[in-house]
């Protein structure tokens, strides 16, 4: 491919000469053509020369040392996380209790470390991080969490704002646990449309809310409150500023961290916001 590169350009320029000498001397002064043919051409050779003997030493370093790319792309991925950092720390230092107006609480409302805990009900590792969060809960009584429904999946979008209205009802903790363990996802069926779809995970999230002790005909109701709507645009908004794409994502104190984290490690960050 080098070689075949040069052979062209060497043809281009050889033809660029040849009109300069019998084409270009027709409309151009004697002197104009010998500089085109002098300067230009030999630049224009150089400059392919240089280029093609750039590649194919790049071509063979790499053939013969494909760690070199491996240890770029993970040099080029570690400045990218470094860069997401960064702007999560300066994100982290303009949270207020604005971001939150409408968000759910559970644990201790007044407590002195507050905990953000970014999830979708469907996401495996946002439940073992709801595990895992429930684990320190129970051990420390200063702990303020404020859930942030961050769906990722389409299914999620329903039961996450579910938990959002029970907030009204003082009862955001009961439906937040009850969802976490109940299957959300309906039966498959290929014929189902998408309408089809919500009205079953509507009666999944309703039956649990029941269960849970919830006025079912109240949350239905408040689910449609502009203020859910408004916790779920803020939620989007603190997700963009943080660099969040996925779930779990936990804020403890001043520390952020993406993706799941086990209680022991939770417990340190708790300790280290006191």
């Amino acid at each position: 491919m080098n070689t075949l590169t040069l052979i062209i350009g060497l043809l281009l320029t050889v033809a660029f000469v040849l009109y300069t000498k019998k084409v270009a001397t027709k409309t151009f002064s004697k002197k104009s053509t010998t500089i085109l043919a002098t300067i230009v051409a030999p630049i224009v050779i150089l400059f392919l020369a240089i280029y093609t003997t750039a590649h194919s030493v790049v071509r063979i370093a790499m053939i013969g040392n494909p760690e070199i790319l491996t240890d770029t792309v993970k040099k080029l991925e570690e400045n990218e996380r470094k860069k997401q950092m960064e702007a999560a720390k300066d994100a982290l230092k303009n949270i207020s209790a604005e971001d939150s107006k409408y968000a759910p609480i559970v644990g201790n409302p007044d407590g002195k470390v507050v905990v953000y805990e970014f999830y979708d009900y469907n996401c495996g590792f946002c439940k073992r991080g709801h595990a895992a969060l429930n684990e320190v809960l129970e051990q420390e009584k200063d702990v303020k969490v404020v859930l942030k429904s961050f769906p990722i999946f389409p299914p999620s979008q329903i039961p996450g704002r579910a938990v959002i209205a029970a907030q009204m009802q003082g009862k955001a903790n009961e439906l937040h646990q009850a969802l976490f363990s109940t299957n959300l996802i309906p039966e498959q069926n290929d014929k189902a449309s998408e309408k089809d779809v919500n009205e079953q995970i509507k009666a999944i999230v309703f039956g649990a809310a029941k269960k849970a002790g919830l006025d079912v005909e109240k949350l239905k109701k408040d689910m449609e409150n502009p203020a859910v709507e408004e916790e779920i645009i803020r939620t989007r908004e603190l997700a963009t500023k943080l660099g969040i794409q996925g779930t779990p994502a936990f804020i403890i104190g001043d520390q952020f961290f993406r993706g799941f984290i086990e209680a022991p490690a939770m417990m340190e960050a708790i300790k280290q916001s006191k």
